[in-house]
Parts: C-alpha cells; sequence; structure tokens
C-alpha cells in the first residue's frame, strides 16, 4: 500500500507541502530534488513546514535516540556485569541469568499494552519520563543486590517500565511526521539501539576498568549505577521536549503556528485526532483486521532476528579468534544493519511505499537463513551469511511506520496496534529460540536455521497480505473539512504575521 495512498482523502494541498500563500512556488532545481528524495528537509516543503520539521528533529527526535539508546544499556548491562564479576560474587552458577533475562521479559510483555493504554489519558510527556526515572533509579538499586532473587524483582519491574519506550515512542513519531519523513525517523529511531549493541561493549569495559575497586565498590556494581546516573537527566529533559500531540502540544520549542500547521499535515495525511478510548472503539480496534493480519509477518520478523545473537559461538567454535575479535567481529553486522536501515527508510520514504522496500529485506534475511540451513558452505560464504541476517532489521521500523499509516484513521487503534505488536513479538521470542537453538548444538543447530530460514519466508509472504487487506478493506475517514478549517487558521495567522512586519517596518 502506498504510504501516500493511504490517506484516505484528496486535498487541495500540494504533496509539497502546506501553501500559506497564493500562488505557485517556483519548480525546484534537479538538485535539489535529489537532495529532497535523501533527506526530506531538503526538498520544496513550505518554510512553515521546514522549520516545524526542523525543530522537532532538533529537539524531540534526537532525544527519542538518546532516550532508546539509554533504554537499550538498562536493559542488556546485566550480561556485562555477569562476566564482569557479578557471577563469582554472587555465586551464580546455575540458570541466574537466564531467570534474570525471563523476569525482565515477563515484566515487558505485561507493561506493553497497559502502558499504551494509559498514554491515551495520561500526557506522554508526562508519563514516559516518569517512568525512565523509576527505572534509572532501580538500575542503580541493582548496584546494592545481595543476590539473585533481589535481581529478579528489580529486573521484573524494570521491565515493566521499560515495555514504553519502543511502541510509545514509534506512536508518537506518527503523531508528528507524514508517511514521506516517518519511515526515516523510525528506522533512525530503532537504530540508536544498534549504535548502542556496537558501542556497549567499550562503554561498560571503560566504566569497569576505571572504577573498578572505587569507594569499594566493585566494577560491576559501577556499571548499574553509572547507567542509571545517565538515565536521570535523559529522562527529566524529557518533559520539556516530548510534543504530545500537535492538538495539545505545550513544547517550549513550538510556537502556535507550528502546532497549526503540524495539525493541517496531519489532516492532510488522514491521521486521526486523539478522541478517547471507549468500549465501543475497543471492540472495533480489536475486531479490526491489522490487528491480526500484520501480527504473523511481525512475530516472525522478531523470531528471524534472533538467529544474529549466535554468531559470536560460531566465532568462537573455530578456535582462530581472540575473545575480543569474538566479540568485536560481530559489530560489523550492526554496522551493516545501520546502513540498510537507512537505505530502506531513504527509499520508502522517496517512492511512497513500504511494502516492496520491507520483502527487498526480508528477501535479504531468507538467502541468510538459506545459507546458513545449507551449512556446508565454503568459509568466506558462510561469513556473507551471517551478516545478511543483520541486514534486514530496519524493515521492522517500516512495518511500524506502515501500521502507523494504515491505522491513521485513529488515534487509538494506532496506539493499540504498535503495542500489540510489540507484546506479542516478545511472547514468542521468549520461549521460540529456547527450542530452535538449544546450547547443546550450539553452533550447528539441526533446526534452528532451517526454522531461520522458514520464518523469513512467513515474513516475506506475509507483506503481500497486508498489502491485499490495505486494498481490499482501506480504512476512510472525512478529514477534507478538518484539513480546510486548518489551513484557513494557518493562513490568518500567517497574514497577520506578515502584516504586522509590513507595519514594523514602515515605522
Amino acid at each position: 500500500m502506498s504510504a501516500v495512498d493511504s490517506s484516505p482523502v484528496e486535498s487541495d494541498v500540494p504533496a509539497s507541502g502546506i501553501v500559506l500563500h497564493d500562488g505557485r512556488r517556483p519548480k525546484p532545481s534537479l538538485g535539489k530534488r535529489i537532495l529532497g528524495l535523501l533527506w526530506d528537509s531538503l526538498d520544496d516543503k513550505s518554510p512553515e513546514e521546514h522549520r516545524l520539521v526542523r525543530r522537532l528533529d532538533s529537539c524531540y527526535l534526537i532525544w527519542a535516540c538518546f532516550y532508546y539508546f539509554v533504554m537499550y544499556l538498562d536493559s542488556t548491562n546485566i550480561n556485562n556485569a555477569y562476566v564482569s564479576g557479578m557471577k563469582e560474587d554472587l555465586g551464580l552458577y546455575g540458570n541466574e541469568l537466564n531467570w534474570m533475562t525471563t523476569f525482565w521479559t515477563i515484566g515487558y510483555i505485561l507493561g506493553t499494552l497497559p502502558s499504551q493504554f494509559i498514554q491515551m489519558h495520561v500526557r506522554p510527556s508526562r508519563w514516559l519520563p516518569a517512568l525512565e526515572l523509576l527505572w534509572g533509579g532501580l538500575v542503580m538499586c541493582m548496584a546494592a543486590a545481595p543476590n539473585a532473587r533481589t535481581i529478579y524483582g528489580l529486573r521484573f519491574v524494570i521491565g515493566l517500565c521499560e515495555a514504553s519506550a519502543y511502541p510509545g515512542m514509534m506512536t508518537l513519531l506518527g503523531n508528528w511526521y507524514t508517511p514521506q519523513e516517518l519511515g526515516k525517523r523510525s528506522v533512525i529511531f530503532q537504530q540508536s539501539s544498534a549504535a548502542a549493541q556496537m558501542f556497549s561493549g567499550f562503554l561498560q569495559a571503560g566504566i569497569y576498568n576505571g572504577l573498578n575497586g572505587r569507594a569499594g565498590l566493585k566494577g560491576w556494581r559501577w556499571l548499574f549505577i553509572f547507567d542509571g546516573i545517565i538515565s536521570l537527566p535523559i529522562a527529566t529533559l524529557g518533559f520539556w521536549l516530548i510534543p504530545d500531540a500537535p492538538a495539545n502540544s505545550r513544547a517550549f520549542y513550538l510556537k502556535e503556528v507550528d502546532k497549526q500547521v503540524a495539525q493541517a499535515r496531519m489532516d492532510r495525511a488522514g491521521r486521526a485526532r486523539a478522541g478517547g478510548m471507549t468500549w465501543k472503539k475497543l471492540r472495533s480496534v480489536v475486531t479490526h483486521w491489522p490487528m491480526w493480519v500484520f501480527v504473523v509477518p511481525y512475530v516472525c520478523y522478531v523470531l528471524a532476528l534472533h538467529i544474529a545473537a549466535y554468531m559470536n559461538l560460531w566465532l568462537k567454535s573455530l578456535g582462530i579468534y581472540s575473545v575480543a575479535q569474538v566479540n568485536v567481529i560481530p559489530s560489523g553486522g550492526y554496522a551493516i544493519e545501520i546502513v540498510m536501515a537507512l537505505v530502506y527508510a531513504v527509499v520508502s520514504d522517496a517512492l511512497g511505499v513500504r511494502w516492496p522496500v520491507i520483502m527487498t529485506g526480508a528477501s535479504v534475511g531468507l538467502l541468510g537463513g538459506i545459507l546458513l540451513a545449507v551449512w556446508r558452505i565454503p568459509f568466506g560464504l558462510k561469513y556473507f551469511a551471517w551478516f545478511l541476517t543483520f541486514a534486514p532489521v530496519g524493515t521492522g521500523a517500516l512495518l511500524f511506520a506502515w501500521g502507523n499509516e494504515v491505522c491513521g484513521n485513529s488515534a487509538e487503534e494506532r496506539a493499540i496496534l504498535l503495542g500489540w505488536l510489540n507484546t506479542m513479538g516478545y511472547t514468542f521470542n521468549a520461549w521460540v529460540p529456547l527450542y530452535a537453538y538449544p546450547a547443546s548444538e550450539a553452533p550447528l543447530y539441526k533446526s534452528g536455521y532451517k526454522i531461520n530460514a522458514a520464518l523469513w519466508g512467513v515474513y516475506l509472504l506475509g507483506i503481500p497480505v497486508i498489502l491485499w487487506f490495505s486494498k481490499r478493506f482501506p480504512t476512510k475517514r472525512d478529514s477534507q473539512a478538518d484539513a480546510e478549517r486548518d489551513l484557513e487558521v494557518v493562513q490568518v495567522t500567517d497574514k497577520k504575521r506578515d502584516d504586522q512586519n509590513s507595519e514594523e517596518a514602515k515605522i
């Protein structure tokens, strides 16, 4: 389904932006059109739209990336602490580490949908930073944990709090960015976690080496303290930088005309304003096709991505690399992930469609899965296959962007859909890898690699199914009146400002 076609109305507003004055704009040069395809702040939108997008990118998007970066550090630091002395100090010689991950996952699964519902009644600019403050404090409390049971409880509550991060932020991005902008922003936000994966090992090693033994605390305890501390200022900034929605934003960096332009953009894109959740609306959302058609491809996508985590086990089994090399070589996969994700996003936004780009990424993953399933292939080709498993990651953010657009006729449905997908992805990812990739078979998983290839295949085939449903049962709403009303307000406001400037110039 075309991201542009997802708008249910034909508007008099040109696709290049909101016209605030009568008259034609000069046709942009070829160079500017090309740059506009690469990054939309360089296209031929009106100055008012450019100003709005710049402010959102500079204040909100950058903050959101730091927010997710820190969330990832906080959720995965247990592994760094485990190999940095926590195992020996707390006597963790059984399955304690697996249980610590399990308790976090249970909390995350249970917290996702309730958080999405709460954000329909509580401003995200209050709810999300408050949760980050709480989980940052709990992460620091882990530094004082005397035993594994204490960590189990803390990890469960931290998972509850962190459940809001990904679906909550993806929903907020859909409140402000148009289909020509949303793919890139969604991917950039998602890939901040890949950046965290690339740099977390170096960051945690520096903390451990520099602070081990300070104030009588072991280095692994300092890991938790430092990770918690860096969460606090980022959380505090969120109270001022999260813009909520155009209709009720109180962000200090947005002027009234910015909010009017933002609302007109959303009306033009067919994205409905929040109207509150009712039982009738909830029943309508639950029985609507996106809730069930999106979920199978997304769950397969999440499960298929898990295979990349086992690349270091294969490297270790070769016996030719040092411990440092085994940990560093997969970082090349995260670099590939980031580059490919940005390519997907730019192409998808430029073409105005999501499905062919997602299918391309899924095909890349399928090729990697098939090569690993064959297994007995040349050494260099096997390296290539492992790195291919990183390449499709960015398509998940595009799938979320597509869901934002398909459900644009209901702000509540958008929030529930994204929370539902995240919940189901983590629910299946909590147990399927245990059976598909048993530790006793590492790194040659007899069935695991075949299962992985099959998951990529289902993901690939699921995208045309979503496309068919979106064409056969399109979501519609009459937003023409809303768009025209908002444009009139913007035009009047802009005319008053120009008249005022003219009077001042005469004086």
